[in-house]
């Protein structure tokens, strides 16, 4: 038997077949991994009845409530409504046409044939012939002349004429079933068999070349490139090629209500109450019935072959199942989607036995046996806890988890294996890890107590463990991983560091983890996995420091670049692929490491995986170079080629809504998925931007970038396709940017979409002008009026200020009058009081003068010796009374001198404070411009004491030899 065509198409696909049936032995059963759409993923119905791509991509679904559209992340309902204008008028949607020539979808339904505009999304039903009539609508196709043909369930065929008019051809009543365009004909497939006419004249054609499918009851045509498929309501294929010949390709039991093609020329059937029928180009048609529980023995009512290989599949009750061609992933479980599954959902081991058939050992199951070439499963060992798996010759060695070692015959008969060591230990309460054969037939065990090397001739075995004083023992007594390198060295990975088995000495040369400086380092050295590439690099897998490499040449390990990228550092094993690239399984799915080029890819749950976790030493390379992984939720099995290279794609992004925030009002979206641009009134200035990769199959590998120009110049990133919220804009133009990948892939094109933000009215240019306008004007005429004010303002104030003017001055001849006045009179007193002054001066200089003529005289009566007469005396005492009044003259004079020169004796005393009252008087009469002739008369003394006098003023003013003492007493 060949091999099955998802194997063919390069992907990793399990063949499981459930022999319960003669039926089922009778028939080939390949199991596919289907994705399903319900209504609890927003689907408006599960009876799927026609399905179709429109111009930009999305996925159309007519149910039996309702039509949808899918943009591979959320689903969008359009149903009957008496409250929704330009909506649908029925909902049960027969079938769905894209317009080749307008972006029109045409949806015929049980009760009419509608229009939606892809636009708008505004639906308008199109009457064919009477508006009254229930116009069952079965098929809608087109012309080689570009006409629309429409079939109506017991009506007939219409074709279009101009301007929406319809005509009827004569006779042409019938139980339609379904109607395409072939060649230069228009079909119709009918329940008495194939009604053919000429689509350019609108003739019925009876040609002998179709007697084969006379009087068939046709439910369901296809056209499919130069090809026409027909199926039978008994279930039977026919294809008509292009010179009309016809071929019966398959005979069934059930209805054939859809038919598809697939990628490699594969005829898909979708029948009434038997699933999926497949038919394989490359094996002469040969059919196989399509293996999973939500399509197996169930009714299928659409199939489509649509973008990157994707197959729709319209379900009764089931809703909307995919099948996804370049899914490199498949998963087995105990699960019974294909009828029947693995005995236990944790997988921890693997053997192939031959090309066929592979050994599944699982925690709790026992051992399972997978045939991939005709799908059977057997359980072959029930009830075991297996973790190790090896065939040796024509047996098989089961390690299991705390009961030893035990051999599997080719009777299916498991047997302890009753071997002792040199302690005469049983190996009947180990826990058996890992299982390997020396290029001597020695088998090495990896146990938790030791590394055992058994020789199964004589059934004994020698038990390594660790001893601490001795450095060529082995290093830990758990041991996880035993691994034969291409020169045949044996390593041994254990719980503290790896082991290298030295045959010679019988002896361990222990490897302990290294930093960079190659310095012991006090980290965890647990070893689980090890691998060799095709440069002989030996690549380690830690219990929790990620993945290690050996340096062969110093026996020394390095930990690798790529750990800190790693999704998880506890890799359970590793690996290597015909292209040198590395596997890893860890606690986070699986990752591919290329040591080349340093990249890595990661691949989850979300991708296909089995879960998150697999398991220690669950994987194998095949020998047809796939690679098969366990875990704790089953397994799976890929081709490593194939899914390298997935999601190379750059998926295209689309903005499909805008969702409009009104504060009192509920939030209004507004569909812009068919928009070139979206012009938004001034009170709709916030808004939610919706946006999402197209994607069908990985929306959750698609992270996005986006960014609204002339509002914001860096770049958003976003994990999921969702929205984006702005609020308070300015008027004006924006420009939504967005650009999507899949992870770690490369950016796609950017979409760049306009988004329009009307002004408010003030914000307008004409707004704008007007009001610069009215300003301008305004201004100038304010201007004016000031101006005019101004002038007026000028006269008013060139009169006041002449006024004032004038009484200034008036004022001010009356002030300099005054002060003429004054300083004439204060004139007059001054010259009066010098004159006053000067008088008391020659006063008190006569006083002087005459108490000279006193002295003198009583001089003489001292000297004479005449007796003194009373008259002398009398005379004298007249005298003296004349001269009791100096005193009172200096004071006099004081105060007169005050009067003339203000502030004199005041400053005089301020800067001289230690001047006498004789200096003052001698400062005053100096001031007066006395000479020290009239000086000396004036105070009585010599002409000489004025000159001592004199001379000892200027020492108290401290005046120099230079300094004039006329000159210092006339500055203050």
């Amino acid at each position: 038997m060949h091999q099955l065509t998802l194997l063919k198409s390069g992907f990793a696909i399990l063949l499981c077949t459930i022999l319960t049936t003669p039926s089922v032995l009778s028939n080939n059963l390949t199991p596919v991994k289907l994705s399903g759409f319900t209504t609890k993923q927003g689907l408006s119905q599960n009876n799927v009845n026609a399905i179709v791509y429109d111009n930009n991509g999305f996925l159309w679904i007519g149910t039996d409530d309702g039509l949808n559209i899918f943009d591979g992340s959320s689903f969008r309902s359009f149903v009957a409504s008496d409250v929704i204008d330009h909506g649908l008028n029925f909902n049960t949607i027969r079938c769905l046409a894209v317009d080749p020539k307008e972006n029109h979808l045409w949806i015929g339904t049980n009760g009419a044939l509608e229009r939606m505009g892809l636009k708008d999304k505004k639906v308008k039903r199109i009457v064919l012939e009477n508006k009254d009539e229930v116009e069952d609508v079965k098929g809608i196709t087109w012309s080689s002349e570009g006409e629309q043909w429409i079939g109506v369930n017991n009506l007939g065929i219409y074709y279009s004429g101009n301007q929406e008019t319809y005509y009827k051809i004569p006779n042409s009543a019938a139980s339609i079933n379904s109607i395409a365009s072939f060649l230069n004909y228009v079909l119709a497939g009918t329940d008495k068999g194939l009604q053919v006419y000429a689509s350019k004249t609108h003739d019925r054609v009876l040609s002998s070349s179709f007697k084969i499918l006379k009087n068939k009851s046709i439910f369901s045509l296809k056209r499919i490139g130069n090809q026409l498929y027909t199926g039978t309501t008994n279930g039977e294929l026919y294809s008509i090629n292009q010179h009309l010949r016809i071929k019966k390709l398959y005979s069934g039991d059930n209805k054939i209500k859809s038919i598809t093609e697939d990628n490699f020329g594969n005829i898909w059937l979708g029948t009434e109450g038997n699933g999926i029928v497949m038919l394989k180009k490359e094996e002469n048609y040969k059919p196989y019935t399509l293996l999973h529980h939500k399509c197996t023995k169930r009714t299928i009512n659409y199939l489509y072959y649509g973008a990157n290989h994707n197959i729709w599949i319209g379900t009764f009750g089931n809703g909307l199942q995919l099948y996804n061609e370049n899914d490199p992933f498949f998963t087995l479980s105990e699960d019974k989607t294909y009828g029947k599954g693995l005995s236990h959902n944790s997988v921890t081991s693997f053997e192939q036995l031959n090309q066929n058939e592979i050994l599944i050992g699982t925690d709790g199951g026992g051992v399972d046996r997978l045939n991939i070439k005709n799908g059977n499963i057997e359980n072959v060992v029930s009830n075991q806890y297996v973790i190790s798996l090896k065939k040796i010759d024509n047996k098989v060695l089961v390690g299991t988890y705390q009961s030893g070692l035990k051999v599997l015959d080719e009777k299916k008969i498991l047997s302890p294996l009753d071997a002792i060591d040199q302690n005469k230990n049983k190996l009947s309460s180990d826990n058996i890890w890992d299982i390997e054969e020396d290029y001597y037939g020695n088998i090495w065990l990896a146990t938790t107590n030791g590394v055992i090397k058994l020789n199964l001739k004589n059934n004994t075995f020698v038990r390594f463990l660790n001893n601490p004083d001795d450095s060529l023992s082995i290093s830990n007594n758990d041991t996880r991983k035993i691994y034969r390198d291409i020169k045949g060295d044996i390593w041994i990975g254990t719980f503290n560091g790896l082991n290298r088995y030295d045959k010679e000495n019988n002896t361990f040369k222990q490897i302990h983890f290294t930093s960079n400086n190659n310095q012991n380092t006090n980290i965890n050295n647990a070893i689980i996995s090890i691998a060799e590439d095709d440069k002989l690099n030996l690549w380690i897998g830690t219990f929790g420091n990620g993945l290690w490499k050996l340096d062969r040449q110093t026996d020394s390990l390095y930990p690798s670049s790529v750990n800190n990228k790693l999704p998880n550092k506890v890799i359970y094993s590793i690996e290597n692929d015909s292209h040198g690239a590395l596997w890893l399984s860890t606690n986070q799915g699986i990752t591919s490491y290329n040591p080349k080029d340093e990249s890595i890819r990661k691949f989850t749950e979300e991708d296909g995986l089995q879960g998150k976790q697999f398991n220690v030493g669950a994987s194998l390379m095949l020998k047809n170079n796939f690679l098969i992984f366990g875990g704790t939720e089953g397994l799976n099995i890929f081709n490593p080629t194939k899914t390298i290279s997935f999601l190379q794609n750059i998926p295209k992004v689309k903005v499909n809504s805008i969702t409009i925030v009104r504060n009192q009002l509920a939030n209004k979206e507004v569909d812009i998925s068919q928009l070139h641009q979206v012009l938004l009134s001034p009170d709709e200035r916030t808004f939610y931007i919706n946006y999402f990769g197209l994607e069908y199959n990985y929306q959750h590998n698609i992270e996005y970038e986006y960014r609204l120009r002339n509002f914001e110049n860096n770049w958003n990133q976003s994990l999921s396709n969702s929205s984006m919220l702005y609020s308070n804009l300015s008027q004006g133009t924006y420009f939504f940017e967005i650009r999507c990948r899949y992870k770690n892939q490369k950016w796609g094109n950017t979409l760049s979409f306009p988004i329009i933000l009307k002004a408010y009215y003030w914000e307008t240019p004409l707004f704008k002008f007007i009001v610069v306008v009215v300003l301008i004007v305004i201004g100038l005429m304010v201007y004016l009026l000031y101006v005019r004010n101004l002038k007026h303002q000028k006269v008013a104030l060139n009169k006041i200020v002449k006024e004032r003017t004038q009484e200034l001055l008036n004022k001010e001849i009356d002030i300099i009058e005054v002060e003429n006045q004054k300083a004439q009179l204060i004139k007059e007193t001054l010259k009066l009081r010098e004159k006053e002054l000067t008088t008391h001066v020659l006063r008190l200089a006569h006083m002087n003068t005459l108490v000279d003529q006193i002295d003198k005289k009583l001089e003489d009566l001292q000297q004479s010796n005449d007796p003194i007469s009373k008259n002398k005396i009398s005379s004298i005492r007249r005298e003296i009374k004349q001269a009791e009044n100096i005193e009172n003259d200096w004071k006099t004079l004081n105060t007169l001198f005050s009067e003339v020169h203000q502030n004199f004796a005041q400053k005089l005393k301020e800067n001289h404070p230690d001047l006498t009252e004789g200096n003052l008087r001698l400062c005053n009469l100096i001031k007066l411009n006395m000479s020290s002739k009239d000086i000396a008369a004036i105070l009585g003394i010599s002409l000489n004491s004025v000159k001592v006098a004199r001379k000892r003023l200027r020492k108290r003013l401290g005046l120099g030899i230079d300094d004039g003492l006329e000159e210092y007493l006339k500055s203050i």
